[in-house]
């Protein structure tokens, strides 16, 4: 059933990162039911045997291990991954009830991502500076996320006709696999050309619209796409190379979301850029180094200030 789940989101056109989200959710519970579950006392359920023996308290129990090995926030991943699969399995007829239904999400802390400080991210742009493959590419893959805040995926999965660099846009694949065109400035489209350019001497031959956008930077792997673990390595790399801690590329995201609210960009604006279809996203983004836009903001607002 997990194998038929898979093929079910590939055939309706999910992206690489939600295959790769929901299939680690459900890979994991199988794992778990199979290999690891015990009953907590001789009240509880034992170890379901058939698919429709899958009760709430086998999935409580797979989310409790969950949050303890890893976080909350992936519990609560994990949760709405796996109660989008049982909804599928409902409507396939594999299952008479929902063995979810009356569940709620594990509740999860509200962290204030970090922003990466202006500091830290001249840093990082100065270990970009050469003229080689490798530089042109990072280079110009860290000014997208910078100065676009798209999601790791959404930057990644992209083929060389999703750029137009005369209207300075990405397109880009979201949430729900929904299609939007992404606005950058005149510093990354620099980038851009100059990584395009050196992409085509890399591999020997000009670039076409259906071509991957990224590529690796080791000959041996000219004609291997660059990969979202790729892309995390890459920027752990550069990191320690400015000297600054490791970053997430999710990071550029909440910094990029930081910037337009501190140099009062729209809030419109900035839900149509990111994707994001709920104002609550706006203000969850929002939140981060939220003190420091305070400060600012009573600068230039200080009652005080103004009547003296």
């Amino acid at each position: 059933m997990v194998a038929s789940w898979k093929r079910s989101l590939r055939a309706r056109n999910r992206s690489d990162n939600t295959v790769r989200i929901y299939s680690t959710a459900a890979d994991g519970l199988r794992d778990f039911l199979l290999e690891e579950y015990e009953p907590a006392d001789q009240d509880a359920k034992s170890a379901p045997e058939e698919l429709d023996e899958i009760h709430r308290e086998h999935i409580e129990a797979y989310l409790m291990t969950t949050t303890h090995r890893t976080s909350a926030s992936n519990a609560n991943i994990h949760y709405r991954a796996l109660k989008t699969m049982f909804n599928w399995l409902v409507e396939e007829e594999e299952l008479d009830r929902h063995p979810m239904r009356s569940m709620k999400p594990p509740s999860k802390p509200d962290v204030e991502v970090p922003v990466i400080p202006d500091a830290h991210l001249k840093k990082l742009f100065q270990t970009v500076k050469g003229k080689g493959y490798a530089e042109r590419r990072d280079a110009a893959m860290l000014m997208v996320f910078a100065d676009t805040g798209v999601r790791l995926s959404e930057c990644t999965d992209r083929k060389v006709g999703d750029l137009d660099l005369d209207l300075n846009v990405l397109r880009v694949l979201g949430k729900g696999s929904k299609w939007r065109t992404v606005p950058f400035g005149r510093t990354t489209a620099q980038a851009l050309d100059r990584y395009l350019r050196a992409a085509a001497k890399h591999k020997g031959k000009p670039l076409t619209d259906d071509m991957w956008l990224w590529w690796g930077a080791d000959r041996r792997h000219v004609y291997h796409r660059f990969t979202i673990w790729g892309v995390g390595q890459m920027l752990k790399k550069r990191c320690k190379e400015a000297g600054i801690p490791p970053y997430h590329p999710h990071q550029f995201r909440h910094t990029f979301a930081h910037h337009w609210k501190l140099d009062g960009g729209n809030d419109d604006d900035l839900m149509r850029i990111t994707g994001w279809t709920s104002p609550a996203m706006v203000a969850r983004y929002g939140k981060s180094a939220g003190a420091e836009r305070a400060r600012k903001a009573h600068q230039r607002h200080s009652p005080l200030d103004r009547l003296m």
